[in-house]
């Protein structure tokens, strides 16, 4: 069996969507992640950055504070 690998993220533009990632404890995948003055597809450019995550269960919880998050590989 493999060894489970974590390290926080050095940067917002870091984060990818189906991340694996930890916050709070708990284990999500990235659905969202909003980077502070950059406009996506539907022309929506957020004011500050969030990420929003998922767990296996379908509840999204947004962490708005990126060093929060621990990339998890396994």
């Amino acid at each position: 069996m493999g060894q489970t690998i974590t390290h926080a993220y050095e940067n917002v533009r870091d984060i990818f969507i189906s991340d694996n990632v930890t916050y709070k404890n708990k284990w999500y995948q990235v659905l969202i992640n909003y980077i502070s003055g950059e406009t996506d597809k539907t022309g929506y450019t957020p004011l500050y950055n969030r990420t929003i995550l998922i767990d296996d269960d379908g509840n999204r919880v947004t962490c708005h504070n990126y060093k929060q998050l621990r990339y998890v590989k396994w």
